[in-house]
């Protein structure tokens, strides 16, 4: 199923989500579709063109994420648990057994 593309009512790009919801949000009158995909929905008595594009109606205010913390469980996940020098599997912060 295609995904529609959120935006909030200031145009900032909120996230993506399917089809199916854009068009519930569009059809309560909660968004505006911005950008028609081409392709039409049918019901057994509407047809409505599919969006693309939609832009809520009402501010939706995204909270502030501050910046991770700087630690060993942090630089492991960031780094997915490989040598940051020759891409092995690392045991420790610093270069694997190989790269020293």
């Amino acid at each position: 199923m295609p995904h529609v593309l959120v935006l909030n009512a200031s145009y900032e790009p909120l996230g993506v989500v399917p089809l199916r919801r854009a068009l519930v949000l569009v059809l309560e009158n909660k968004a505006v579709s911005l950008e028609e995909s081409g392709a039409f929905m049918h019901s057994a008595t509407v047809t409505v063109p599919a969006p693309s594009v939609v832009r809520l109606k009402r501010f939706v205010r995204v909270p502030y994420r501050g910046p991770v913390p700087l630690t060993r469980r942090a630089l492991f996940a960031r780094d997915g648990g490989r040598c940051m020098y020759c891409g092995g599997v690392a045991t420790s912060v610093g270069p694997c057994a190989r790269c020293r």
